[in-house]
């Protein structure tokens, strides 16, 4: 069983990515993979 954090953003589980810009770690939907951001950095 892989186990996953909770996003830094909406707080869901399921959090895997990270922020290149502000380290954040967030889910699927908070995060930009075609940048490599979270929501917030991107706007």
């Amino acid at each position: 069983m892989e186990l996953m954090g909770l996003c830094q953003i909406c707080g869901r589980p399921g959090a895997r990515y990270t922020c290149i810009l502000c380290g954040s770690i967030v889910c699927s939907n908070c995060f930009d993979a075609k940048h490599g951001v979270c929501i917030r950095c991107k706007n």
